[in-house]
């Protein structure tokens, strides 16, 4: 009901409030709820129409109050306020709204309704909370207006219980405090947009992300953060989907709070009514930027694989598990003779109908074990050699075939094989292994005449050497006779030259002695074993007992077995012996020292003298036989020796070397293995400087 309505029924004659009355009985007559009767007892009669507005007004479904300006005292209150109070009207009598409205005092509510008295205000609405008479509460919306009668103020209050829409308002609020915690805890960012465009809200990601707040974008544009080349395209893009009410969707990057740069897939819906209208824009940012710098470096090395593949030596197929060829590189098309990749992207069964594989003695491979079927049943493939030849042209080659599976991803896989052009290597390799058979039968062929021509060449130096011994004899005998029983007349001077002739004789014998020892060393058979090397020197000096009366001879060996054959041992240490004394005898106090020592697998054992030693710019030479560093007349000797040596180690698995100084005398080194060592001698790497220092001076 409202206020005119109530005006219009209270200005009926001088009935006043009298018709005022609820609850009404089954008569439609009713009881006054407040004797608030103006008139004389014997007043007339309600007007149907006055009973009728009366009765509407008491059964709204709105609470309806009448009370007095001045006391603030109910004067009426319908039933829907009675119920909803829950008080009697004996009650109700007796109070104002300050006792169902206690957020008011009298002082604040006066003052609110202030403007209503002063006629400031025709209508207030305000909301407040009802206070039942069981102590609970419940929200309201009032709408309060002054009526003036007479010289009587009262206030008309119309009131709605909102405690529905409150709940829905709060619901509302809860639904949206939920939307937003949501929208605020996805990883994009989000935003919201007016019809025409303009963006009124963003979620915390945004704010988090650009470091702004919304104040900052309001003053600031969404536009600020976007890159100044791509920003035309954006905004007219996204001007043409606010024109035609249609989804926007683009990528661009957007600047964060450091200052760089992110790229983001950028999506708008448009939100309508019921009507069809677009009512408001509701977008997201994704955050793609990983995506898209990993999708970049798969399309590069995409690219760079597809260079390789394109530029590799080596051909490459590939196919799928069912078979299927997918893939062929340039280098793989030219050595099957093909050239376009299309006629050979089919099934491996109709591959058989082009080519035949054999192996590369010309046996012919099934289907069924050619590299590819194999690879597909599991196997792996390492440099498997076959021969392919086309059915359809006279052509062959030889390949070596690699492969193996490469699984992706769950349950998928690709086979691939390595294919290797051979064909010129084994070309070579049989032209090269006809040169080797060959070769053989020609070294063998001219071995055995070297064999056979040293055979000759030892058996004719034996005869010689024993046959020239003979005539020695005769000329050293004569010789000799002459000067015995014809000395007396000899001149001095025959005689001198009788004596040259003895002497030659002499040196002739003793160089066929050498000769014969060489070549015999060379022939005879050997025999390694186990030697004492401290037992073995000391035999030999024994036999140099007479000779080393005026040497001053040192021996350090350790107990020592060396793995040696013995005559070979004893050529080598007699002949170094015989050295030994021979280049010292004009020394005043001739000396020799005689050391071994071992070191790791091998026995070094050194022979050291001090006489007149060498120069080492003549070292390659010593070892050459007949060559000599010093004149027969002063150190005679055959030039033999020291090439026996060698010969004799060579011959033991040993190895000699020297060292020596001009005047400062000269050592003989031999290395020797031992016996308990599988080591054997690298002729070509002595351990010299490591050992010779070693070894203590004289």
């Amino acid at each position: 009901m409202v206020a005119a309505d109530y005006r219009s029924l209270c200005s009926n004659s001088n009935n006043s409030y009298a018709a005022m009355t609820s609850p009404f009985d089954n008569a439609g007559k009713g009881t006054n709820v407040f004797n608030t009767s103006q008139g004389s007892a014997n007043t007339a009669a309600p007007d149907p129409s006055y009973i009728r507005i009366a009765r509407i007004l008491e059964q709204s479904v709105n609470e309806i109050y009448l009370f007095d300006a001045e006391t603030l005292l109910f004067e009426y209150v319908n039933e829907s306020g009675r119920y909803n109070l829950g008080y009697d009207v004996e009650t109700l009598r007796r109070m104002t709204p300050l006792d169902i409205e206690p957020e008011f005092d009298e002082a604040s509510f006066r003052a609110m309704v202030h403007p209503l008295l002063t006629g400031e205000k025709g209508i207030l609405t305000f909301e407040t909370t009802h206070l039942r008479a069981d102590a609970t509460y419940y929200p309201v919306e009032v709408r309060l207006q002054l009526n003036v009668q007479s010289d009587k103020r009262e206030f008309l209050a119309i009131v709605l219980d909102i405690t529905s829409r409150r709940a829905a308002q709060l619901a509302l609020q809860e639904s949206e405090k939920r939307f937003r915690t949501m929208i605020d805890t996805i990883p994009q960012m989000a935003w919201m947009a007016y019809p025409d465009g303009t963006r009124y809200w963003y979620n915390q990601r945004w704010y988090d992300y650009t470091g702004t707040t919304l104040q900052e974008m309001k003053s600031r544009g969404w536009e600020s953060f976007h890159d100044p080349e791509i920003l035309p395209m954006v905004i007219e893009r996204w001007t043409a989907a606010i024109a035609a009410g249609k989804p926007f969707d683009m990528e661009f990057p957007l600047r964060g709070k450091d200052g760089g740069f992110r790229v983001f897939l950028t999506r708008a819906e448009p939100l309508r009514n019921s009507s069809d209208e677009v009512v408001q824009w509701f977008g997201t940012n994704t955050d793609v930027h990983e995506r898209r710098l990993l999708e970049k470096a798969r399309r590069e090395t995409e690219r760079q694989l597809h260079v390789v593949m394109e530029n590799m030596s080596e051909g490459v197929v590939i196919a799928d598990l069912s078979g299927r060829l997918l893939q062929w590189n340039p280098a793989a098309l030219k050595m099957h003779d093909i050239s376009e990749e299309s006629d050979v992207l089919v099934e491996l069964e109709k591959f058989k109908d082009m080519y035949e594989l054999s192996t590369v003695e010309g046996a012919v491979v099934p289907v069924e074990e050619w590299p590819l079927r194999r690879v597909l049943r599991g196997e792996s493939l390492h440099d498997l050699e076959l021969r392919v030849r086309r059915l359809d042209r006279n052509w062959e080659g030889v390949f070596g075939y690699s492969g193996a599976i490469s699984h992706y991803d769950e349950g998928k896989g690709l086979a691939f094989l390595i294919i290797k052009d051979i064909t010129q290597r084994k070309n070579a390799e049989a032209a090269l292994w006809d040169a080797k058979t060959n070769l053989e039968h020609k070294v063998s062929e001219r071995t055995s005449q070297l064999q056979a021509k040293s055979k000759e060449l030892e058996n004719f130096c034996y005869s010689v050497s024993h046959d020239l011994r003979a005539p020695l004899r005769g000329i050293d005998g004569y010789s000799r006779l002459l000067l015995e029983d014809h000395h007396d007349s000899l001149s001095e001077e025959g005689r001198g030259f009788l004596m040259n002739v003895r002497a030659a004789t002499k040196n002739m014998s003793a160089l066929i002695e050498d000769l014969l020892a060489y070549s015999k060393l060379e022939r005879r058979k050997l025999s390694t074993m186990a030697i004492s090397l401290s037992s073995f020197v000391a035999n030999m000096l024994e036999q140099y007992k007479g000779d080393l009366e005026k040497v001053r001879i040192t021996v350090e060996i350790d107990d020592l077995k060396v793995r040696a054959d013995p005559d070979g041992l004893a050529i080598v240490l007699r002949n170094l012996m015989d050295n030994a004394v021979k280049f010292s005898r004009y020394v005043s106090q001739p000396e020799i020292a005689i050391r071994a020592q071992s070191a790791a697998d091998f026995c070094v054992l050194a022979v050291k003298d001090n006489g007149i030693g060498f120069d080492m710019k003549f070292y390659h030479k010593i070892f050459e036989i007949f060559h000599r560093l010093h004149r027969a007349e002063d150190y005679p000797g055959t030039g033999i020796g020291l090439a026996m040596v060698q010969k004799a180690m060579e011959r033991m698995g040993g190895k000699i070397w020297a060292e020596s100084q001009p005047g400062a005398g000269a050592t003989f080194y031999l290395r020797l293995p031992l016996f308990n060592s599988a080591a054997r001698v690298d002729p070509e790497n002595p351990p010299e400087s490591s050992f010779n220092s070693q070894l203590p001076s004289l």
